[in-house]
């Protein structure tokens, strides 16, 4: 991020000042849109945007910010320092580079910020393009152990470690927030075109918050088959994953369908077939060549299984 806007970001605002000097939470709801009931949990609505298509604000430090929630999806940025919140009763720590991303109706309060503590919110107007449900259906789609960890997470949030993710994706949203800032021409459509590359790289770099109760409720070997499968599709075998790791054949296959909720064949299958698809999407390789890359012998096979999950031939696709 430029050091200019950096600068001004850690700059102690009006309500900083006041958190400081009153040793109370300031009160900034008049600054945002609420749905007035009788809850106690604030909801604010997406009223605020003011025709824009996101929203982007430095969180106040030096006070905690009360449980709230929202009708629209949040991004929390740690740009610097670290945070401590509570979402939907779960305590999340965020250091520098970590990105938190809050689905509709999720609460959450913050701890407290120190003076070198800068976490950026930065929220999204409500579409189908840009929404968890989406960022989910796309992982799914990725490969079957994306799909596997997505369909066993039912949280209403995501947590994208910087250890864990693609550089690119703070390169993005620095740039995002920059352009935010700067007020430029054009901003708007740069705005535009860095939220369609935040969503392509969340939905391949997703590190779910959930990923340690998954990992320890999953059985170690099954974990290692589906790295297989996704790594090494068409060479991979279970037979032969089974005696390597000195499992027989049939009881390595009942505890695989049992944990995963599908037979090998069918997970290896779904895997080649998405394989398949994007190799039609990104490379000029015949259909007949694609088959055999895949590891696919039978083509009358091959044809059936695309259009049930694909609901259409690949010659449809190229």
């Amino acid at each position: 991020m430029k050091k200019e806007l950096l600068q001004q970001l850690k700059e102690i605002n009006e309500i900083e000042q006041k958190q400081i000097t009153q040793h109370s939470f300031i009160n900034d709801y008049q600054e945002k849109s609420l749905i007035q009931t009788e809850m106690s949990v604030p909801i604010f609505t997406s009223d605020f945007f003011k025709g824009n298509s996101i929203y982007v604000g430095k969180h106040n430090r030096f006070f905690a910010y009360p449980k709230h929630t929202h009708t629209f999806l949040e991004m929390n940025y740690m740009l610097s320092g670290s945070a401590q919140e509570i979402v939907n009763g779960q305590p999340i720590q965020l250091k520098t580079g970590d990105i938190l991303l809050l689905g509709v109706g999720t609460t959450h309060s913050i701890s407290a910020l120190g003076k070198d503590d800068i976490l950026i919110n930065i929220i999204f107007r409500n579409d189908i393009f840009f929404s968890l449900e989406n960022l989910k259906a796309m992982g799914q789609n990725q490969n079957v152990l994306s799909g596997f960890i997505m369909t066993n997470n039912s949280e209403n949030f995501m947590i994208y470690r910087k250890k864990h993710t693609e550089n690119a994706i703070r390169k993005v949203a620095d740039l995002l927030i920059e352009e935010y800032y700067s007020h430029s021409d054009f901003s708007d459509k740069l705005i535009d075109s860095y939220l369609n590359s935040l969503l392509i790289l969340f939905s391949r770099n997703t590190d779910f918050h959930s990923t340690r109760n998954l990992k320890e409720n999953t059985p170690d070997v099954v974990l290692a088959l589906l790295k297989q499968i996704t790594t090494n599709s068409a060479q991979v075998s279970l037979s032969e994953f089974a005696q390597k790791n000195n499992y027989s054949r049939a009881y390595l296959g009942s505890l695989f369908k049992k944990v995963v909720g599908k037979s090998f064949s069918d997970v290896l299958t779904e895997e080649r077939l998405l394989e398949a698809y994007n190799l039609l999407n990104s490379t000029n390789y015949s259909i007949s060549e694609i088959i055999e890359k895949i590891g696919i012998s039978n083509k009358t096979f091959f044809y059936k299984k695309f259009k049930e999950k694909f609901h259409c031939m690949p010659s449809e696709i190229r």
